[in-house]
């Protein structure tokens, strides 16, 4: 009996498989450390390191600040619902 054309299973298993090639790669380029992972990408990417850590550093900048950002406001949400709901305003 043939298999269907599309069965779900394979193509897990393919995606598995792939991430099982370049994980190991890429886990132990980050596992040496940051300076590792920025020759890396500098290697990869044909940028020098110090682009390479430029951009690093200026993307993680941005994603803590969005990223604090989306926690205060987070914060203050949920206080603003305990403090409707102990006042009765609210009931689950």
């Amino acid at each position: 009996m043939r298999p269907p054309a599309f069965d779900p299973r394979s193509l897990a298993a393919d995606g598995y498989a792939a991430v099982a090639r370049w994980a190991p790669r890429f886990g132990a380029a980050v596992a040496g450390g940051l300076r590792a992972a920025l020759r890396w990408g500098a290697h990869h990417t044909g940028l020098p390191v110090i682009v390479v850590a430029a951009v690093a550093l200026v993307l993680s900048w941005r994603l803590l600040r969005r990223t604090l950002r989306l926690s205060v406001e987070v914060v203050v949400a949920v206080a603003l619902l305990v403090v409707a709901t102990r006042l009765g305003w609210l009931t689950w």
